[in-house]
């Protein structure tokens, strides 16, 4: 009898342990490009970070904080709310201006188009994401809807190495630049260790009008437990139009 009690609550101990197992924990940050998962129906992921860019010698742009909220709706479907709170510097010749405040609210969803066949095809999934016009404070507010939609792929070369990419288009939703802005990222990741991974990407805007945008960037992620991680991220433009460099920090906290 006792043998046969022993042996229940190990069956029942090792259910339940299986059942606490989760998916490895994948967001949306610190890369540029997006990734091709959705979120489980009913999770919840809270991704957050602070950037500082230096787009020229005169001018500094900080995003205190930029956090996106991600949740499961059905199978196959993920509701994405975003908020940030923006800093803008700017000095030269005697003219000081400095800007801070909330910029535009953003709304989206993602849908998993097609699931990742081995040796086949990627994990495709469609991003679309729009600004709510007057939104922000009154020095980013956007007049018009801004729209971000996006084509995301990833794919797996092996258990240490995946492929990431996205193709798309953005409406900024400025007046005065209500153009297409076409979109596109390439990056390569890598599984350093258990907890460590690394990426590095090239990624850029091409607009309707004006100079062509291109950059480089790279980063290392560390999952401190599978349900937070920590990020950090740098970059440097590779046009004449583009930013001198980023740097970024954040991280991810996936709810049980």
């Amino acid at each position: 009898m006792r043998k046969i009690f022993v042996l229940t609550l190990f069956v029942m101990l090792s259910g339940v342990i299986i059942a606490q197992e989760k998916d490895p924990m994948v967001t949306d940050r610190p890369s540029q490009a997006e990734s091709a998962s959705i979120m489980d129906i009913r999770g919840f992921q809270i991704e957050s970070g602070f950037a500082f860019e230096k787009v020229s010698s005169d001018i500094d742009f900080v995003t205190f904080n930029s956090t996106l909220l991600r949740y499961g709706l059905v199978e196959n479907i993920e509701l994405r709310l975003g908020v940030q709170y923006l800093g803008f510097y700017y000095s030269m010749d005697g003219l000081d201006i400095d800007e801070t405040g909330f910029g535009p609210l953003t709304l989206g969803a993602k849908f998993l188009l097609l699931e990742e066949s081995e040796g086949n095809h990627p994990q495709l999934a469609l991003l679309s994401t729009f600004s709510v016009p007057k939104s922000g404070a009154s020095a980013f507010e956007n007049e018009n809807l801004g729209a971000d939609i996006r084509l995301n792929a990833d794919y797996t070369i092996s258990d240490a190495m995946t492929l990431g990419g996205n193709l798309g288009v953005i409406w900024s939703g400025i007046e005065g630049q209500d153009y297409a802005v076409w979109m596109y990222a390439a990056a390569i990741g890598l599984t350093l260790s258990d907890k460590l991974g690394a990426y590095a990407e090239l990624y850029g805007f091409l607009p309707g009008e004006g100079k062509n945008d291109h950059r480089w960037d790279g980063g290392l992620t560390y999952a401190v437990t599978e349900d937070l991680q920590l990020d950090f991220s740098t970059g440097v433009g590779l046009s004449k139009v583009s930013p001198d460099f980023f740097i970024s920090l954040g991280l991810s906290i996936r709810m049980p």
